[in-house]
């Protein structure tokens, strides 16, 4: 969500794409794809190309079948990058969620986080630094979640956290071990000579939790605080005071 005086994200700077390639507004055009939504394009081709070889033959192989399919699922739902939800798929699962916590009547939290100072560690060591922070980020914050919740990339450097049945309480327990684990870990280099503190970096989050105003209050909630955490020194959490 773009608000006066906030950091323009590497997602905004660059052609602002969904996941699967598609504008935000199809029938605009944009600038040219960037280069990896081009590799997931050629990706998506691969894979087509050998499901119309497979089912072209006498007897297509049920395996073979099998693994294509599956290679077309995580094409569609996951963020080839960092492995975890697009953001297409995450819409999907989290009007399930939503559904599910209503029906149930059981809480369900979401944490907005954003790498700090993430602009500038792309442009001070590279794309393929900054892909490896990505990684890592999201592993930490993967391995620090619970068996029900899901991760998903938001952003170029922004990820949500989902919680189903999660209160704000233990929704903030979960983000501060991500974000201490975050700022301890040491990102594995890729380029030789970089500048001190290159190995490391911290995150910035947002808490907010599903009431009155629904599941699009929840997501501007988590926003809103998230902004503050950034605006207040970053490396922080903050949650939403109703």
């Amino acid at each position: 969500m773009e608000k006066e005086g906030k950091e323009i994200s590497d997602s905004e700077e660059e052609v602002k794409l969904s996941d699967d390639g598609a504008t935000e507004t199809d029938s605009k055009p944009s600038k040219p794809l960037t280069a990896k939504v081009k590799k997931k394009h050629v990706k998506l081709h691969e894979v087509t190309s050998k499901f119309e070889e497979e089912i072209s033959k006498k007897e297509p192989s049920k395996d073979a079948l099998t693994v294509i399919f599956n290679e077309l699922y995580t094409l569609a739902t996951k963020d080839q990058l960092t492995g975890v939800l697009n953001r297409r798929s995450f819409e999907e699962t989290l009007g399930k969620e939503v559904i599910k916590a209503i029906i149930e009547n059981k809480t369900l939290s979401a944490i907005m986080i954003d790498i700090d100072n993430f602009k500038h560690y792309n442009d001070t060591y590279g794309h393929i630094q900054g892909d490896e922070a990505l990684r890592e980020v999201t592993r930490v914050v993967s391995k620090n979640t619970r068996g029900q919740d899901f991760v998903a990339r938001y952003g170029g450097e922004e990820f949500i956290v989902i919680l189903p049945g999660a209160s704000i309480k233990e929704a903030e327990t979960i983000a501060e071990r991500m974000r201490k684990q975050v700022a301890e870990t040491k990102i594995k280099p890729t380029r030789k000579g970089l500048p001190q503190g290159y190995d490391k970096t911290t995150i910035s989050m947002g808490i907010s939790e599903l009431g009155k105003e629904g599941v699009q209050g929840m997501l501007e909630g988590a926003d809103q605080a998230l902004y503050q955490a950034k605006r207040e020194g970053k490396n922080r959490i903050k949650i939403l005071k109703k």
